[in-house]
């Protein structure tokens, strides 16, 4: 278990050996030449390329059948377009569960994680001991040990996204870590993240929008990150305020104005958290001081708060929010951008929206509509995996075994995207330019991983292959793109890979990491 700060770690030369390093320089070659237009997405590289081929939006939308399968694959493709959706990526495993449940069944036992026996990820998390401690606990037992509780932290998001069965609720739980940001390398929220992240996200992940929201307001970590525990009477702190309304309920475009920021933040004086020395409250635990809340009348939103109201103030003001809506329009389309695409398609957006305002932004009604068969199929367009995405979808096609997260984590931060490392309030972007622009380190990890070279991240290439029916000639580039993708990747890209396997030099280990690494390189694994 790390006991350092994993962004000092993430510099570290183990798992970047000169030889590692030559055969990284050898995968550049090989993808940024003969390859290199079907790996990187187009001629002019994977920004500017184009995605997969998907079927083009139509006025009148068509009856609801199933997409011609592959014939290189045995996998149902209305099973496969869910996977890509509703977890980290496709594996045996899961699409084995998916396929007995049926689409629907999968959907609804996804939905109701809860009753979703998830022992075995709980054996893998029990050494990580600050997981279930309160702050005061973690302060307590790590005193100036920050790099603790924040490697663990991001140790277990990574564990919990390959290993989880409840994969539907660790899309979400993503989704809001996002959506609620916090950096946990800011300050003190080195020791408050791990609670919010328990008692806030994932307590509350699919439950409703504005439990999440009032629960979110209470978190010290929240207080803390968002400069709201300086918030005081006659010197009122705007940050939080501010960005309650622009990042969290109503959009930039939600229709506040500077005023509103400063009502929100007057009611919102006072809250705040017990510090390490609180003679009655543990460490991080909600407080509101009635002498530091501006006590005044305030209209928010042309709502008029009356004088008096203490904490209340606040509260009125969440519930305003949360029932806004500019915020269910606001939720609602980045749930669809999330699950559907990067434009999803208006009048979805607005079938979310009222479903939002008729459930009291119940988060599984939500997505019963974005997830439902008709919408997933002919209404979602390709996206590219962020990194965090992408790495956890590599591990769970190749069934990896992860005896220490610690050096994907490493990887995954070279590739910009490590869990709870996000500085600004707005949560990692969900856009395509913001991720595109950058494929080096994407080849990179998955060469390294499929050659070994992660510490901690066991695969055997070989074994796999043969596992689905690899051994037999020119089979290999199929049975790859079936443990990858579930026979997703184009009949060029297979060919590719086919003629690459077939002209290579022995000897023939070499030659499958290689060909595996190709094969998470190609468009059809880097995009979803």
């Amino acid at each position: 278990m790390s006991t350092k700060d994993p962004l000092v770690e993430a510099d570290a030369p183990l798992c970047r050996t000169p030889a590692t390093q030559q055969r990284l320089v050898d995968r550049r070659s090989l993808l940024t030449g003969g390859l290199g237009a079907l790996a990187a997405g187009g001629s002019v590289g994977l920004a500017a390329g184009e995605p997969p081929r998907v079927r083009p939006r139509h006025a009148q939308r068509p009856r609801v059948v199933g997409p011609s399968r592959n014939p290189r694959t045995k996998y149902d493709p209305l099973i496969l377009k869910l996977l890509k959706r509703a977890t980290f990526g496709f594996s045996g495993e899961t699409y084995d569960q998916a396929a007995a449940l049926g689409y629907e069944g999968f959907l609804e036992w996804q939905l109701g994680h809860l009753s979703i026996d998830d022992s075995e990820l709980d054996a893998r998390l029990a050494p990580y001991d600050t997981l279930t401690m309160t702050s005061e606990q973690i302060v307590a037992t790590y005193p100036n040990m920050a790099g603790v509780p924040v490697g663990q932290l991001t140790e277990a998001a990574i564990l919990r996204a390959v290993y989880s069965k409840r994969q539907l609720f660790e899309r979400m739980v993503e989704f809001w870590t996002d959506h609620f940001n916090i950096d946990i390398l800011d300050g003190v929220c080195k020791y408050l993240k791990t609670a919010d992240d328990r008692d806030v996200i994932r307590q509350y992940a699919m439950t409703s929008f504005p439990e999440l929201l009032n629960a979110s307001a209470h978190s010290a970590a929240m207080l803390f990150y968002l400069d709201n525990y300086t918030n005081v009477v006659g010197h009122a702190q705007e940050n939080y305020a501010r960005e309650l309304m622009e990042l969290h309920t109503l959009g930039v475009d939600g229709g506040y104005t500077q005023a509103d920021v400063e009502e929100v933040a007057r009611c919102l004086t006072g809250w705040t958290f017990a510090g390490p020395n609180h003679p009655t409250l543990d460490y991080g635990t909600f407080l509101f001081l009635p002498g530091q809340h501006d006590n005044g009348a305030k209209v928010v939103l042309g709502t008029n708060i009356p004088s008096g109201g203490g904490v209340n103030d606040g509260l009125t003001v969440l519930s305003l929010l949360a029932n806004h809506p500019n915020t269910a329009g606001f939720i609602s389309r980045k749930l669809c951008v999330r699950f559907l695409g990067y434009d999803p398609p208006d009048d979805i957006v607005e079938t979310v929206k009222d479903t939002y305002l008729a459930t009291g932004g119940d988060i599984k009604e939500m997505l019963r509509v974005i997830l439902q068969q008709p919408v997933l199929t002919y209404l979602s367009t390709p996206k590219f995996k962020r990194p965090f995405h992408l790495a956890v979808s590599m591990l769970r096609a190749a069934d990896a075994e992860l005896t220490s997260a610690r050096f994907v984590g490493a990887e995954i931060q070279i590739m910009g995207q490590l869990p709870f490392y996000w500085s600004p309030p707005d949560g990692y972007p969900d856009k395509l330019e913001s991720w595109a622009t950058s494929v080096l380190p994407r080849w990179d990890f998955a060469s390294l991983f499929f050659d070994s070279q992660i510490p901690g991240a066991l695969v055997n290439p070989t074994a796999l292959l043969n596992s689905e029916g690899g051994s037999a000639p020119g089979e290999q580039a199929a049975a790859v793109d079936r443990i990858l993708t579930g026979g997703a990747l184009s009949d060029d890209e297979v060919t590719a890979m086919q003629d690459f396997y077939d002209t290579a030099p022995p000897p023939t280990g070499s030659v499958v990491r290689d060909l595996f690494g190709l094969g998470a390189s190609m468009p059809g694994f880097q995009w979803y």
